[in-house]
């Protein structure tokens, strides 16, 4: 009997990263042996890049078996917003990865090989011939009018800052440089108020006025190349959480960053998890020169100013782990 299954596998890659060059490379071999056809995808740019995914799917989706970040969390957030985009068009194709970032937070949550490039590319093929799983995302609509879907965490109090200013130090790695972004922001503490508009998976809305440092909604359990803030995350429930740490002294923080480090911060009076299924967040300050802008961050990238609404997509992507 002929199989006539879609059998190109795309690898979505930073063509300027010799890791991911690699990476490929190892994961193609995997791929021949199971008689699949590798498709590289790279571009100078990300945008290049997501313009080159989308004609791809639009013009080969009927012989596309799955599109394969092949990088950290941001080539897979790259990778999402395609996915998603062509999938409002009728195209469903299954979403793999094989990291080969620095961060990865999205690929160590679904217990993919960070360090095995061929255990990962056996996952995906091990995807394909079982029952599609999915998982959901975050949608994020910004006060720019943009709109985004992530996988991992959206950050909007001080993690956020904390993100945007480890992006900046692009020669450290992830979770080094996240650590001293956290308490250099922390030692230079500002901490905000923001009214957090809330729904839970009820229906019951809550409305409340708070002051906070860090300010996350996430869907998976941590960010910044592994600091784990919820512990039980669960991306298949319908469900994202809102975490948020009161305000608190530069000091006080300090001593609870090692409660993060060893997850045993849930029960903390300074830490509130709330499951939700959409949360808006209005910060109530304006921005100055001594009090920067409020941009949220999701999946480690930069999206847009805040106010934003952030909004749970159950089973909103087929996926290969």
């Amino acid at each position: 009997m002929v199989d006539d299954r879609p059998r190109d596998i795309l690898l979505v890659r930073n063509g300027a990263s010799p890791l991911a060059r690699e990476a490929c490379d190892r994961a193609r071999g995997i791929f021949a042996a199971d008689g699949c056809t590798t498709v590289y995808l790279d571009a100078p740019s990300a945008r290049e890049l997501s313009e080159r995914l989308t004609d791809t799917l639009r013009s080969r989706a009927l012989h596309v078996a799955a599109v394969v970040a092949v990088g950290g969390d941001g080539m897979a957030h790259l990778v999402l917003q395609v996915l998603r985009a062509v999938g409002a068009q009728g195209v469903d194709v299954a979403f793999g990865l094989i990291p080969a970032g620095s961060g990865n937070d999205l690929a160590r949550f679904c217990g993919i090989p960070t360090r095995d490039t061929e255990r990962a590319a056996g996952r995906v093929l091990r995807g394909l011939e079982t029952s599609p799983e999915h998982m959901d995302l975050l949608a994020v609509d910004c006060a720019d009018g943009t709109s985004h879907v992530c996988a991992t965490t959206v950050c909007l109090g001080l993690d956020a800052r904390v993100n945007a200013r480890a992006n900046r130090w692009s020669r450290i790695r992830v979770s080094a440089k996240y650590a001293v972004a956290l308490v250099w922001e922390i030692l230079r503490l500002t901490s905000r108020d923001y009214t957090i508009d809330y729904t839970t998976a009820d229906g019951a809305r809550s409305l409340i006025d708070r002051r906070a440092t860090f300010l996350s909604v996430t869907n998976t359990s941590s960010y910044g190349g592994g600091l784990t803030i919820v512990p039980r995350a669960n991306h298949r429930d319908g469900q994202a959480e809102l975490f948020a740490v009161s305000d608190a002294r530069p000091l006080r923080l300090l001593f609870l960053l090692p409660r993060l480090l060893l997850k045993t911060h849930e029960n903390l009076a300074e830490v509130a998890l709330e499951p939700v299924t959409s949360v808006t967040v209005i910060p109530h300050e304006t921005p100055s020169e001594d009090l920067p802008a409020h941009v949220a961050h999701g999946d480690g990238e930069p999206l847009g100013p805040l106010p934003v609404q952030v909004r749970i997509l159950p089973a909103a992507v087929r996926v290969l782990f």
